[in-house]
């Protein structure tokens, strides 16, 4: 029985044996699967993560690109709308007061004097005569060209292919409609594109398709519109707000333009004629061109910033302060001279004579093509005769005139008007219509500006 028992047991233990190496193997086997199962799951793991990371970097390239191109379109369209109510500029867009030449306004834009419509020439709108700049990153300024003719070739081009830069165009607002949209005339409004891309050497980018469409074709759009500088022209030759006595002086003044309403003095209060040569139209008696103690200038509540806001259609306060104003100083008088060249240096832009003025004759001040807008704080007087195209007001409460001098145009006061200058204001209804529809500052028009097809 022993023996047997041992027997058994003996043969048992080497069957034993074997299954357990069997097993171990077996174990080995399976435990390889999972590590290349979990080394297959680790791959694709990587390879997702490698793949997420490859697309994220192309999407913040695209995306810096994007915001680099869309940067560069809206600082040239604050460039463009700052040049149109600037001076004169060179070639290279710089600030010139060379009458050799002409303003970004004049160099790119044509306002109808009668209409106020604005066009623009088919090189300025169809190409290639478009002002363009790009960014110059070790100066930190913008390197730009303002071509009278031709394509726009700057004074240095850059060497970095990433060189963030901007192309503007100006199109006739009717030209920028679709037929499927048709719109009438626009007095002073202009459409203005611009292209901006992160390199200047890429023409695609840069260029504008040869046809205008209704839309910003990948860049940013808006509408511009003059804000005239003039938007009531006054009815008289001369008007006072209060009384207007010129001591016996012998004063012109004359409305003759036929169709016009024929008024020459207009007062809120007294008038005294005496001294005076007053001309209306062909048949109409002088007492009739008379306007004294007019019930509207003589309202109290007619204030003399309310005055203002009648003739400029803008606060005083706002109407200093608009890009088209040029503030100069007459702290000790300003001369023919200083008027003069603040006008020939600043086209369609009004002035704001701070202090008073004493011209002093030479050339005259303004044409009769292109007059001014003449705003004094203080008296405005001539030492020498002189003439005078436009506007002259003054703020003055008491503008004290003197001297000789013709005004083309028209005069008003915001107060008296005294002294004993014996002047000529012939009322000019077509000067004055000019300064209404060219004169003034460029403004985005609300809601126009778009960044999208």
């Amino acid at each position: 029985m022993k023996t047997g028992v041992l027997t058994t047991m003996r043969g048992w233990r080497p069957a034993r044996r074997a299954s357990a190496c069997t097993h171990a193997r077996q174990r080995g086997a399976a435990a390889l699967i999972v590590v290349m199962v979990l080394f297959f799951v680790m791959s694709l793991v990587a390879a997702y993560a490698s793949r997420n990371i490859i697309f994220e970097q192309r999407t913040a390239s695209n995306q810096y690109g994007s915001m680099v191109s869309l940067e560069a379109a809206n600082a040239g369209l604050d460039w463009a709308l700052g040049l149109l109510n600037g001076s004169r500029i060179d070639p290279n867009c710089t600030p010139t007061s060379s009458p050799a030449h002409d303003s970004f306004r004049q160099r790119y834009l044509q306002v109808d004097p009668d209409s106020g419509e604005v066009t623009v020439p088919a090189d300025v709108s169809a190409g290639p005569r478009w002002p363009s700049c790009w960014y110059n990153r070790a100066t930190h300024d913008w390197v730009c060209s303002c071509p009278t003719s031709g394509a726009a070739t700057p004074a240095s081009v850059p060497s970095d292919p990433f060189t963030p830069a901007f192309r503007v165009r100006f199109v006739r607002l009717l030209d920028a409609i679709t037929v499927s949209s048709p719109s009438e005339p626009r007095p002073n409004v202009v459409y203005v594109e611009v292209n901006g891309c992160t390199s200047w050497n890429d023409s695609a980018c840069m260029d504008f398709a040869p046809k205008v469409k209704d839309r910003c074709q990948g860049s940013v759009c808006a509408q511009l519109a003059l804000s005239s500088g003039l938007k009531s022209p006054p009815v008289a030759a001369i008007t006072a707000r209060a009384a207007m006595n010129f001591g016996g002086a012998a004063v012109t003044a004359a409305n003759t333009a036929p169709g016009s309403s024929g008024q020459t003095v207009m007062a809120g209060q007294a008038i005294n004629q005496t001294g005076m040569t007053l001309l209306g139209p062909p048949g109409m008696p002088a007492a009739r061109t008379v306007v004294a103690s007019d019930a509207g200038l003589a309202d109290p509540l007619f204030t003399p910033e309310r005055m203002f806001a009648s003739i400029f259609g803008v606060w005083p306060a706002t109407y200093v302060e608009q890009p088209g104003a040029v503030k100069v100083s007459c702290a000790g008088g300003c001369d023919s001279a200083m008027v003069r060249n603040a006008i020939e240096a600043n086209p369609g832009r009004v002035l704001i004579l701070q202090g008073n003025v004493a011209l002093n004759g030479g050339a005259s001040i303004g044409t009769a093509t292109d007059p001014a807008v003449l705003v004094a704080t203080g008296n405005f007087g001539f030492s020498t005769p002189t003439d005078v195209y436009g506007l002259v007001y003054s703020r003055s409460t008491t503008w004290t005139t003197s001297g000789t001098g013709n005004i083309t145009g028209a005069m008003v006061a915001e107060g008296d008007i005294a002294g004993n200058g014996a002047f000529t204001v012939n009322y000019a209804r077509d000067v004055l219509n000019r300064l209404r529809v060219a004169s003034g500052s460029f403004v985005m028009v609300p809601g126009s500006w778009r960044d999208y097809p």
